[in-house]
């Protein structure tokens, strides 16, 4: 589909987060005549950013039915699929847009779009990083930060979009090149159910998508979903990839391993030819960790790793297993329950393959690690509180303390990035306490 013309149009904004505002700013340079929006997440009216022309912007619910009226309704990601007002809008045929598929009218051609439960920050930075070493001029934007409505890309250049299964919902053009590197249990809370979760993942190559690079696991999702993938089909498989030698990387990691190889397909479709050993290797060695994905944010006596992005099992998991062996970890785990499956972190915790020590946090932390704390009630510790999992973890014998939830940061903390400084300011008050050495950063 075309964009939607906003030239002399109501427009709506639902939401009035980063991508609310950069579309605010899409829209008014548009010529929009009207722009209302709406943010629901508190009430009263907000003050109107100068710099947006024909902003009217409000806060509370009762300020919703203004999008009924509007001629094109932008919606946050952060919106639920099953919320009434927004099943209204669809069922009536209003037309309902997003940052990403706004972006991706216009410029899909020069787009790869990476998605999946996890892995797919790391994997988007990964691809930028590899394409811009083999000389591409490559962007990195989308969930990972950057709303796609504030780019304009050059023709020469490549556009690598980490779209959310929110954002993949919404949009009515597929990046020309896709890539989905596994799927799993989450955002059941949004989506109303794990079919639906995965039939908005695959939606992002259902708009014209022409090549999709995967592992045979998403494959057997879709053909259990029946859903056709696109002509061309790059598949990858985890069991027939290993890592570089050399050395201790991000992208050696265990998880990360089938993260590389995906990239490195995805980036042989861009370039139009495979990459070399040595260009491979070079990308590697090279890449560094993203913030709140496994990253060392402290050393005193023990690594303090920041993995807040880590919101399923399955993430849990991979982490544990990116763990050194040999070393005794504190895990700290809870956040936001959305009523998710954790017996794969159970059956890990219980093969006893590390050595650790579990912190149960709130909101959900006693769910998670169920069948490890019954049978090692000593070896399980519950806590009210983050700062007491971080005065806890302190004082026990351990090399690493991995913050890796398993949930959302959001029943606490505005998002994962103010729970990970949090976490910071907390270690720090605990050395400071103890005249520990200073934390490494």
């Amino acid at each position: 589909m075309s964009r939607p013309a906003l030239a002399g149009a109501t427009v709506g904004i639902w939401g009035f987060g980063k991508e609310g505002q950069s579309l605010a700013r899409t829209a008014a340079a548009a010529g929009a005549a009207r722009i209302d929006a709406v943010d629901d997440a508190d009430r009263g009216t907000l003050a109107v950013p100068s710099d947006i022309a024909n902003l009217h912007l409000w806060r509370g619910a009762e300020h919703l039915d203004r999008l009924r009226h509007c001629d094109v309704v932008f919606l946050s990601p952060g919106i639920p699929w099953q919320q009434p007002l927004f099943a209204e809008l669809r069922t009536a045929g209003a037309r309902l847009s997003s940052a990403a598929d706004w972006y991706l009218g216009q410029y899909a051609g020069q787009t790869v779009g990476v998605t999946g439960t996890k892995g797919k920050s790391t994997t988007a930075s990964f691809l930028t990083h590899l394409l811009y070493r083999l000389g591409r001029n490559a962007t990195v934007a989308g969930n990972i930060g950057t709303p796609l409505s504030d780019l304009q890309p050059a023709a020469s250049e490549t556009v690598v979009a980490e779209l959310s299964s929110q954002q993949c919902a919404l949009i009515t053009a597929s990046p020309r090149i896709s890539l989905i590197t596994n799927l799993f249990e989450d955002h059941l809370d949004w989506h109303g159910g794990i079919d639906a979760y995965h039939r908005a993942k695959s939606n992002i190559f259902a708009h014209g998508g022409q090549v999709l690079v995967t592992t045979p696991q998403v494959l057997d999702t879709l053909e259990r979903l029946g859903i056709a993938p696109p002509p061309q089909l790059r598949v990858i498989d985890p069991a027939a990839v290993t890592a570089p030698d050399g050395g201790d990387y991000v992208m050696t990691y265990p998880h990360n391993v089938i993260n590389g190889a995906l990239a490195a397909a995805a980036a042989a479709e861009v370039i139009g030819r495979p990459l070399t050993d040595d260009e491979f290797a070079g990308a590697v060695t090279t890449f560094e960790a993203l913030p709140h994905r496994l990253q060392t944010v402290r050393r005193t006596d023990r690594r303090w790793i920041d993995d807040t992005l880590a919101t399923t099992g399955e993430s849990v998991v991979a982490a544990l297993r990116a763990m050194r062996p040999g070393e005794r970890i504190a895990l700290i785990v809870g956040g936001m329950d959305r009523q998710l499956d954790y017996r794969q972190i159970d059956d890990y915790l219980c093969s006893g393959e590390r050595d650790v020590q579990l912190i149960q946090g709130p909101s959900n932390g006693a769910a998670i690690g169920r069948g490890f704390a019954a049978a090692h009630p000593q070896r399980t510790h519950p806590v009210a509180s983050l700062q007491q999992a971080v005065q806890l973890a302190a004082a026990l014998p351990v090399d690493t303390v991995l913050l890796s939830p398993g949930a959302a940061s959001y029943d606490l903390y505005a998002n994962y990035v103010a729970k990970a400084a949090a976490f910071c300011e907390f270690i720090d008050s605990v050395a400071d306490a103890g005249g520990a050495p200073p934390p490494g950063r």
